[in-house]
């Protein structure tokens, strides 16, 4: 008995941590779906919330491409991903603040 129960702990353990994995790519996925969707939609000219069918689209098949890249990867490479996607998107707001009123 002891040993089932050993065995159920163990699995738990690693079907939460491949959940928490999984879920943790997903959101990544979506954010970077989310963001380049939005900048197709500047580049299209589309208003925003004008073009709905596009930001779901796109969305989606950018975070289905990134949980295919990403299928190997563990939660640290995941995490060192997002920081440098943080820190790009840091910059790039910096630029644009600092950049000229066109």
């Amino acid at each position: 008995m002891s040993e089932l129960v050993g065995r159920m702990q163990t699995q738990f353990k690693t079907t939460s941590s491949n959940l928490l994995l999984f879920l943790g790519k997903l959101f990544s996925g979506l954010i970077l779906g989310l963001t380049f969707a939005l900048v197709a939609e500047v580049m299209l000219g589309y208003g925003e919330g004008e073009s709905i069918m596009l930001l779901v689209f796109v969305t989606t098949i950018i975070a289905g491409l990134f949980l295919r890249l990403a299928r190997n990867w563990s939660m640290t490479v995941l995490l060192v991903f997002d920081l440098i996607c943080i820190l790009v998107g840091m910059l790039l707001r910096l630029y644009i603040m600092v950049a000229p009123d066109a």
